[in-house]
């Protein structure tokens, strides 16, 4: 129950934040679901009961999923050729050096301490984290489609100016065709049709190997203690 709250979780949460991020903006999202990943998992770390901690934890993965969905998306903004790049930093510090990853490393096992101060670890990172990026910029992409585009025009301004470093910028390449109010349906229509399926192949592939390796490897650790 605890693993699985944890995946229920993310996928609500990773299907809620486009509705969330279209009404409220990229910036407004992407602090809002750190905020409830850091708060719950610091409420974790005092869960008097499994009922509880496993309430939680939900919680935290509605927090996660969504994170990761607008992450993403954010380092899309990048200049191409660095964006992958980028990435793949990103997401291999966050497998590598993530708060719960730390804990492990640090925090002595098999006491009740260890595992309230892996929560600890998680939660504090990421209001930590969630206050160092408050003044993240909005999607230009984002106010233009609402209609604010003063501060667009003025937000791309910028960004162009630090980019060009004082040399001229090449010409903008020709973005895809997408419909102006997007559903669902566009999903499996072209162009969107094949970057969700190489998108969902790819994510699935890496978690179903990531978690599977994971529990794999603390099923031998306990074998070998025992």
């Amino acid at each position: 129950m605890f693993i699985s709250a944890t995946f229920v979780g993310m996928m609500l949460g990773s299907f809620a934040t486009g509705f969330l991020g279209d009404r409220y903006g990229r910036r407004f999202t992407y602090q809002f679901n750190l905020l409830v990943f850091g708060l719950a998992s610091l409420a974790a770390a005092f869960a008097p009961n499994m009922t509880i901690l496993i309430a939680c934890r939900f919680v935290m993965g509605f927090g996660l999923g969504a994170e990761n969905v607008v992450g993403y998306s954010t380092h899309d903004g990048i200049r191409a050729g660095k964006n992958a790049r980028q990435m793949a930093r990103a997401d291999g510090g966050l497998r590598r050096d993530g708060p719960a990853g730390v804990a492990a490393r640090r925090v002595p096992g098999g006491s009740e301490f260890g595992w309230r101060a892996m929560f600890v670890l998680g939660g504090v990172g990421a209001l930590i984290v969630w206050y160092l990026r408050k003044s993240l910029p909005e999607s230009p992409r984002w106010l233009e489609a609402v209609g604010r585009t003063e501060e667009a025009e003025a937000l791309m301004q910028s960004i162009e100016k630090e980019a060009a470093q004082g040399r001229p910028l090449p010409a903008p390449a020709a973005a895809a065709t997408i419909p102006a109010s997007p559903d669902l349906a566009t999903l499996f229509t072209a162009p969107l049709l094949s970057r969700m399926i190489v998108g969902s192949v790819c994510l699935i592939t890496i978690n179903t190997l990531l978690y599977g390796f994971r529990d794999l490897a603390a099923r031998c650790s306990s074998l070998s203690r025992d």
